[in-house]
Parts: C-alpha cells; structure tokens; sequence
C-alpha cells in the first residue's frame, strides 16, 4: 500500500464555501420573490388608478430582477453539483492508488507547483523509485471524442446533448514540463509522466493519439505498476525526501 502524505480538500473547502452561500441565499430569494410581489401588486393598482404604464413597469421590472437572481442562484447549485462529482473522482482516484500502488509510492493529492513564473494546481502526484507520474483526474460521464493534439474535446453525455470540454492532456503535459524544468539533474524527462484518468464509470472514451496518455483508473494504475520493473532513478529514501520536500512548499 501506497504511503498518502497530502490529501484531496480544495474541492471540499470550496463545496463547503458554497454550501454557507447557498443557504444565505435561500433566504434572501423568498426576500427577493416577496418584494417583486409587493412592487408587481402596488405597480398594477397606481396603473389602474392613474391610468399609467408606468406602475407596471415597475412591478415588471421586479419581477425580471427577482427572475435574474433565481437563475444565479440555479447556476451556483450546479456549479455545487459539478464539484461533488469531482471531489468524489478525486477522492475514489485517491483511495485506489493508495491501495493498489507499493508501498515505496509516495501520493500528494491536491497541489500547488510553481515553477519560476509558471503556477498550476495538480490533482495527484505519484513518486516511485521508477519515476514520477502526474496525474489529472476528470469525472465525466459519455463519449468522449478529440485527439490529444487538440485543444478541444466533445462530450455526448447519455441524453443526447454534445458539449465542448478542454483537452486535460494538455494540462498534464504542461504539468510535466515543469516538473523536468524542476527537477532537471534528479530525475530523467522519459521518467516524469503524464496521465489524464477519467475516473466515472459510465465513460467511453474515443481519444486518438491517447496511448500512454489517457486512461481509466485501473488502466493507469496498471500503467504505474508495470514501471516498477524499470531500473530506478531514485531510492525509496530519495523518493520521501522528495515529495517532502514538495509537501513543505505548499505551506
């Protein structure tokens, strides 16, 4: 079993954050809802005694106001609902490579790396005598189609409606780039991998040029394994040095 020095909780504290937004907003939307009522009631009755519009405009006008905020209350509890689904992949992703890596893996979930002016945020990073592995994890469900050269992928979900997402390939490799420029004279470019693992299992993936790339989680766990046999460019005492090392800086 693979030793966790870092945990997943970004996600958590921003689910959490929205959560406290959420509730303070269910009360000021019925205050919301409440005065539109009043101004559309107080708009039609001036209207109807002066014979003037412009009491119902008024009242109009609430009401498209009070209308604007529930749909920015809707869009803020979708933005919740998509990021439980990718707090549960992350943490699932977590829990399977802790179980099913040696125990000479060292996992920091949840990063922070930057690198000279460079900055990006890193869902898990295994560290193996063998080699490093960088890995984004996706939880998205449907048929997947791109290539991994492209900057765009589709994704069909199981009702039908086609939607564009980013290439998280590109992200990873990006991710790696800055790991070879950190770690340069420890540990050799063909050793630090990029992995984009979509971790919902109702996801089908048509991805050209994804070999080695991209993968589902026991795919990429077995991708990981099957490089323990390689001749190691660190010790198992190095390889905890390092991701110390790297833990320290996300203080």
């Amino acid at each position: 079993m693979a030793r966790i020095l870092r945990r997943e909780n970004s996600l958590l504290r921003r689910q959490n954050a929205i959560d406290r937004e959420l509730s303070l907003r269910q009360v000021t939307r019925w205050v919301a809802w409440s005065a539109a009522a009043v101004v559309m009631m107080w708009g039609t009755a001036v209207s109807f005694r002066q014979h003037r519009p412009a009491g119902a405009l008024a009242g109009a006008f609430a009401l498209v106001l009070a209308a604007g905020y529930e749909v920015h209350l809707r869009e803020i509890a979708m933005e919740r609902r998509h990021l439980e689904g990718g707090r549960r992949g992350e943490h699932k992703m977590a829990n399977l490579l802790a179980e099913r890596l040696a125990d000479d893996h060292v996992i920091l979930n949840d990063l922070e790396l930057r690198v000279a002016h460079e900055r990006t945020q890193i869902d898990h990073l295994v560290i193996a005598p063998a080699g490093i592995y960088v890995i984004e994890s996706k939880f998205w469900a449907g048929q997947l189609s791109g290539d991994v050269r492209d900057a765009q992928w589709s994704n069909r979900k199981s009702t039908g409606e086609v939607r564009t997402v980013k290439n998280p390939v590109q992200q990873c490799e990006r991710q790696r780039r800055m790991f070879i420029t950190l770690l340069a004279t420890q540990v050799p470019e063909d050793r630090i991998h990029a992995l984009a693992v979509f971790t919902h299992p109702a996801v089908e993936l048509n991805i050209a040029n994804g070999r080695d790339r991209v993968f589902r989680i026991n795919d990429a766990i077995r991708f990981i394994n099957n490089r323990c046999f390689d001749p190691p460019v660190m010790t198992p005492s190095a390889v905890l040095d390092l991701a110390e090392r790297i833990n320290r800086g996300q203080a």
